[in-house]
């Protein structure tokens, strides 16, 4: 194995590690990590981001499929929901993609730290809509749904930090919208990886291990390394002081996506 595998293979393992222990997607990880990859490996720093992005995603094809596989085996997916907001998360998915091909780096770079800071802090204060808990309804999956899918595609996510509180906020049990959200985090992962792999307009022939702008080899090695990681993450999930860790985590994705974006002046 080449030194750039097992490094790969080790952020994989990281990220899946994380994802068992914590509960959250790798893309606050693997998108800093995959810039600075590629920007060492000599590829066009003004697409670096866009294949961070697109390698992230296609990587979250793997892990939501295992992932609501066995949550299915323990009957924790409402279904019907998946059914009605899939179409939607799909389609904001591939909207993002198409929009995250038009943008530069440094723009996707700007929109990335924004949003991984949103995302730490409500990590970190465990931030929580107030009130009473609302009903749910078409409209309502719907619109979250396009908007869900949209956001995670641009983050490179699956969409968990997104529709588990909006479910849980509806009235679904917390494990199952974190089963729920897992089953959706494949329609967006497929729609938004087939988007950056066909559609983008710079298909560089000179580098077979692309495809349009997924990195297939960081796809294979980033998806074995979370294998191995992401039990022994789940294992200690009730062993470990999660809160705490979760505010270090928060502090570590700002410090993460703020260096990406200084990799690219």
């Amino acid at each position: 194995m080449s030194i750039e595998l097992a490094l790969l293979v080790g952020l994989g393992m990281v990220v899946g590690f994380f994802a068992g222990l914590l509960g959250i997607g790798g893309g606050g990880i693997m998108v800093p990590a995959l810039t600075a990859f590629f920007i060492h490996q000599g590829y066009d720093a003004s697409q670096v981001v866009h294949m961070a992005l697109a390698t992230s995603l296609s990587c979250i094809i793997f892990n939501a499929s295992i992932s609501t596989y066995s949550h299915h085996k323990h009957d924790a997916i409402v279904w019907p929901i998946v059914y009605r907001m899939a179409p939607f998360v799909a389609a904001g998915s591939l909207i993002a993609a198409l929009l995250a091909i038009t943008l530069s780096s440094k723009a996707l770079a700007v929109i990335f730290v924004f949003f991984m800071c949103v995302i730490a802090c409500q990590m970190a204060f465990n931030i929580k809509p107030k009130g009473q808990k609302q009903h749910i309804n078409r409209f309502k999956l719907s619109l979250a749904g396009s908007m869900i899918g949209f956001f995670s595609a641009l983050l490179a996510i699956g969409g968990g930090s997104f529709t588990v509180p909006f479910l849980n906020w509806h009235q679904i049990n917390i494990k199952k919208a974190i089963a729920t959200a897992a089953a959706l985090g494949l329609p967006i992962a497929l729609a938004g990886t087939l988007t950056m792999a066909t559609l983008s307009p710079n298909q560089d022939q000179e580098h077979h291990q692309l495809i349009g702008l997924v990195y297939w080899p960081a796809t294979v090695a980033l998806t074995l390394g979370a294998l191995i990681t992401t039990p022994f993450g789940a294992y200690l999930t009730h062993r470990l002081p999660v809160g705490i860790l979760k505010k270090v985590f928060s502090i570590l994705l700002v410090l993460l996506a703020f260096k990406m974006y200084l990799t690219l002046d």
